[in-house]
């Protein structure tokens, strides 16, 4: 695989744990600062996607051209227009992104590889009811939960938007993914490398994926989440 091949993979996956690329950036220091650029973009993109939006906002939007007299439209063109980039950004993302992962396992390896960084670098604590607002987005929410989340902020997963949640262990942290179900990823249950282990709990809406680097985590947490990580019907 030719460096522009492999450039073209990151362009669409900034994130990709194919093989070919993951040994070409073990080799390439410029293509790890290509890389590392892309995840920033892309980091910085979903930041600003990550706008609440109000209920009711489309079905407001689209009736006021028939509430608004003519000579009083004016305003509507610029916020059309920012809501239209908007939803081509988002639509971009859906488009473009393309992973070589092809199981929970090993994304979710990757993805704990490629934000390692930029995550401790912004670690704080977490109060519940933000963390909740964000999982309310998978019908999820945390009740009665004890240990501090030091950091939450969305991801994707082959595409799918997700949730990345750090949590504050006695050894250090672990990591948690909320993966919707319809993320295109084989299922592991469990999985390990040379500096992590994890495994995957199948839940009633999304897989839940746990990564830590010490095997004491994965023994205490899952039971944890089993009982506190409660879907909505």
């Amino acid at each position: 695989m030719d460096n522009l091949e492999l450039q073209r993979i990151l362009l669409a996956n900034p994130f990709s744990t194919h093989p070919d690329v993951l040994a070409a950036l073990a080799q390439d220091a410029d293509l790890q600062q290509f890389a590392a650029e892309l995840q920033q973009q892309e980091r910085e993109l979903e930041d600003a996607l990550q706008v609440p939006i109000p209920p009711m906002l489309a079905e407001r939007l689209l009736q006021l051209p028939q509430q608004q007299p003519r000579s009083h439209r004016r305003w509507f063109t610029p916020l059309a227009m920012a809501a239209s980039i908007a939803l081509v950004s988002v639509l971009g993302i859906q488009q473009y992104q393309e992973s070589f992962a092809t199981d929970l396992g090993s994304h979710a390896l990757a993805h704990v590889y490629h934000e390692e960084n930029f995550m401790l670098s912004h670690t704080s604590a977490q109060p519940l009811a933000d963390v909740n607002l964000k999982l309310a987005d998978f019908s999820a929410s945390l009740q009665d939960w004890q240990d501090e989340i030091i950091y939450a902020r969305y991801c994707t997963f082959q595409g799918v938007r997700s949730l990345h949640l750090a949590v504050k262990t006695d050894s250090g942290y672990a990591t948690i993914f909320i993966v919707p179900k319809d993320a295109d990823l084989s299922y592991s249950e469990h999985f390990a490398d040379d500096q992590y282990q994890g495994l995957t709990l199948a839940m009633a809406k999304a897989n839940i994926v746990i990564v830590s680097s010490n095997a004491s985590d994965l023994k205490q947490l899952p039971k944890k989440l089993t009982d506190k990580l409660i879907f909505s019907a």
